[in-house]
């Protein structure tokens, strides 16, 4: 599947906010896909935050360092830059981990932001902490991300960018606050337009004055 790419359309929309309705391929659950722009804002705010908590927790070890709080590991920073620069890489993967576990599970802070949660396509079940720790790791090797991420949003996509198993659903659809999707009126057009078409053309069986007058 494409990163692009979505599940078919259902033929109904949500009774809310009008977004298109799909399944989940498995379950056959209805759910809402969160809008491509969004969905790249919350991940733009997960981003922040972790670079924030990141921040922070090596400003602390350097002041740790500087002030010799650490002991004999102060010196031993202080004297080898390979070593001190092996603990500030420890610290960010260590938080991205910790960020992505919470992602996948009870999600981050651009989910809470902006009503959101990434779950599987085939089911609608969360990555969970494990999955969801190395998922934000991994992300942190792809520095095209933003690029693909703005990419999805344009093209009005919402799938994750890089897992195309996983999609950002609308947590604050009428589908998720319990109402019934609605038809929608494009798909009804169309189909009047093509019984609108079809009553038009000359019947090929039975008695047809047009044909036979």
């Amino acid at each position: 599947m494409s990163i692009f790419s979505t599940p078919s359309s259902t033929g109904l929309v949500d009774a809310l906010n009008g977004r298109p309705v799909r399944r989940h391929t498995e379950t056959g659950a209805f759910y809402v896909p969160k809008a491509g722009w969004s969905h790249f804002w919350g991940r733009t705010l997960d981003a922040i935050v972790v670079v924030a908590v990141a921040g922070v927790l090596m400003g602390v070890l350097n002041s740790l360092v500087q002030n010799f709080a650490l002991g004999s590991l102060s010196y031993s920073l202080m004297s080898s830059t390979a070593l001190y620069a092996t603990v500030l890489a420890a610290i960010w993967f260590l938080v991205l981990f910790v960020y992505g576990m919470i992602c996948g599970t009870v999600g981050g802070a651009g989910d809470a932001a902006f009503g959101m949660r990434g779950v599987r396509i085939s089911d609608g079940t969360t990555a969970g902490a494990l999955h969801g720790g190395w998922r934000a790791v991994c992300w942190s090797f792809a520095p095209l991300y933003m690029v693909m991420a703005i990419a999805v949003a344009v093209s009005g996509g919402n799938g994750d960018s890089f897992e195309a198993k996983f999609t950002a659903v609308d947590l604050r659809s009428g589908l998720a606050k319990g109402m019934e999707p609605v038809p929608d009126p494009k798909v009804a057009a169309k189909a009047q337009q093509e019984r609108d078409a079809q009553e038009q053309l000359p019947k090929l069986y039975g008695n047809n004055d047009g044909l036979h007058g």
